[in-house]
């Protein structure tokens, strides 16, 4: 099983990374758009690898960072839940996604794109007793419902259009932390968060 690759990116698109090791060796990876972000202009890339064998295919998928990989296992072994729809949940923060599960927020995960109540409930169901998020302390209710008062599906969208423009998805998850409560919409949110930003 592959846990790990480093090597030089050959190719690289929104969907999938090519890297070539130093070994000489080819391999495909599945990425998501804030991954994308962060390695497009690098010439060399570090992935942990979840490794996912059928019998009739083997599909690799990348992380930056272990406890995304990890986040992303224990999703895709939820019922329901394909590796698109994991891969999406992790273009948020998992701090939000571990908060969400902590509080039963349902309306948070709901707010991801191909989610519907049942299966929201499902997630939390699945996930609150699993290690990850018993053992992270997040900050408190109400300065967390401060920090995430946006829709997730407007946060995003937003966040996926900034880190296209080339923004660290570091420095936007800041930014959207500070957005007043008083910007809802985003051609009101997307100014200030730039503004944030330069």
């Amino acid at each position: 099983m592959i846990g790990y690759l480093q090597g030089k990116i050959i190719e690289v698109s929104l969907q999938e990374v090519i890297i070539l090791t130093s070994w000489w060796v080819w391999y495909t990876v599945s990425i998501n758009e804030v991954i994308y972000s962060q390695i497009t202009l690098h010439k060399n890339v570090e992935l942990f690898i979840y490794h996912h064998r059928t019998e009739n295919s083997e599909s690799l998928f990348g992380f930056l960072d272990k406890n995304d990989k990890d986040v992303f296992s224990e999703l895709i072994k939820i019922s329901g839940v394909g590796w698109k729809v994991a891969m999406l949940i992790l273009s948020l923060w998992v701090e939000k996604l571990i908060w969400a599960v902590q509080m039963a927020d349902n309306k948070t995960i709901e707010g991801i794109k191909w989610i519907w109540k049942k299966m929201a409930e499902k997630i939390i169901l699945e996930l609150k007793d699993k290690d990850f998020i018993k053992n992270t302390n997040i900050v408190t209710q109400k300065e967390q419902k401060q920090k995430i008062h946006l829709s997730t599906s407007v946060a995003v969208d937003i966040k996926n259009t900034l880190t296209n423009m080339w923004y660290a998805p570091g420095d936007v998850d800041q930014v959207l932390e500070k957005v007043p409560e008083t910007l809802q919409e985003i051609w009101e949110i997307l100014p200030f968060c730039i503004r944030e930003l330069s």
